[in-house]
């Protein structure tokens, strides 16, 4: 990555906040890895220092916390970035439904397992690498190279692929939907193939039907039935 990774962990319970904070010593270790590791006592806090210094790309949050709890901390955090991972750690299951608008990446319960931690974490990391990939092509005689994480969709109108990142600003390039499907292959499940013209990326989804994607921002795309079945398939996999 070209930036350090920041973490941060939020729990009332100082005890865990250590506990979690050695594991990823010991993560960091075995990996080989660099990172940044913030602690907060509660939900007000965290968002406190994210609104003055920027998010983190994960962040481990309790569900009960007074002074804001996790989950309203979790929407705030939703509402400005949809790639911040967000690792829930509670010792109860009955949350399932509030988690899920907020699309976290995995689910810890109280006490912790260390092998659960790792593999959580694992999964973490690797979908942050998969954020740093960027897509080239040349654009009015310049040459770009935009990462996957700024990019809301693409289409395809005829040869030429249509780019649109979050911020609005749109591109056009000579490219095959087939040659950039497999060069935005290396994504993993981010880009998910919903019509014969279009590419969403998955984190700028609100909602998905059998019919069209709600993104983010409000803009509707359609979804053909060639594709519907396996987008809500992928769209599906990584929602869980």
């Amino acid at each position: 990555m070209e930036a350090q990774m920041k973490i941060a962990v939020c729990d009332d319970d100082k005890l865990l906040t250590g506990e979690i904070d050695g594991q990823l010593q010991r993560i960091r270790q075995k990996m080989g890895i660099s990172f940044e590791t913030d602690i907060f006592f509660d939900g007000a806090t965290l968002w406190e220092s994210i609104e003055k210094n920027g998010s983190y790309d994960i962040i481990y949050l309790d569900i009960e916390m007074d002074n804001m709890d996790g989950i309203t901390v979790a929407k705030k955090i939703r509402e400005q970035d949809p790639y911040t991972i967000l690792l829930f750690v509670s010792s109860y299951d009955s949350y399932y439904e509030q988690l899920f608008e907020v699309e976290p990446l995995r689910f810890l319960r109280k006490p912790i397992d260390p092998e659960k931690f790792e593999e959580y974490f694992r999964i973490a990391y690797g979908r942050l690498m998969n954020l740093d990939e960027r897509l080239h092509f040349e654009f009015n005689k310049r040459l770009y190279q935009i990462p996957y994480r700024e990019i809301m969709y693409m289409e395809s109108q005829r040869r030429v692929i249509r780019l649109v990142e979050k911020n609005g600003q749109d591109y056009r390039f000579y490219m095959k939907m087939k040659e950039l499907m497999q060069e935005i292959s290396r994504a993993g499940n981010m880009f998910i193939r919903i019509h014969c013209s279009y590419v969403v990326n998955y984190y700028y989804i609100k909602t998905f039907s059998a019919t069209e994607v709600i993104l983010l921002n409000g803009e509707t795309l359609p979804v053909s039935t060639e594709y519907k079945n396996e987008a809500m398939k992928i769209y599906m996999d990584m929602v869980d």
